[in-house]
């Protein structure tokens, strides 16, 4: 069995090395031929996830980020050993409304991949999961939005 092309990365959670991570993973996926809606919608997703590790890991642990892609999907996986909490989101988080800042992290995500998992425990941190199935290249836009 082949294995899948793989990227891991740690940083520190500090807001300087999120670019670093999300241009690390959009060359990673280029190399692989990952087409670039997918990767745009991933690196977003991405982006949200490393942004709340940020904000709520520990400043002491590394964030730990993990891509892989195969025929048929790119997956990404940060994980932080911060606070966690002790709730998950069921189903589609709510976007805030109006101009509120802060609150959208993961119903953006949802809205970026088509696999999102949040799996977090008070004290022990938290594991987001993030899956993009690989869009068909020789779709047009309009037959990718129907067959979404």
């Amino acid at each position: 069995m082949p294995t899948r092309p793989t990227l891991h990365v740690r940083i520190p959670p500090d807001p300087r090395y999120a670019q670093t991570v999300r241009g690390a993973l959009a060359a990673f996926a280029s190399l692989h031929d990952v087409e670039e809606v997918d990767q745009a919608a991933l690196v977003s997703a991405v982006g949200e996830a490393l942004a709340n590790a940020i904000e709520h890991g520990t400043p002491q642990a590394d964030i730990e980020v993990t891509v892989e892609i195969d025929p048929h999907l790119v997956s990404a996986r940060i994980v932080d050993n911060g606070c966690g909490f002790r709730e998950t989101p069921i189903g589609f988080a709510p976007l805030p409304e109006g101009y509120t800042e802060r609150g959208r992290g993961i119903a953006i995500m949802q809205r970026s991949v088509d696999l999102c998992a949040v799996e977090s425990l008070p004290g022990l941190g938290t594991t987001v999961t993030l899956g993009r199935f690989r869009r068909d290249p020789s779709l047009t836009d309009q037959e990718r939005t129907t067959a979404s």
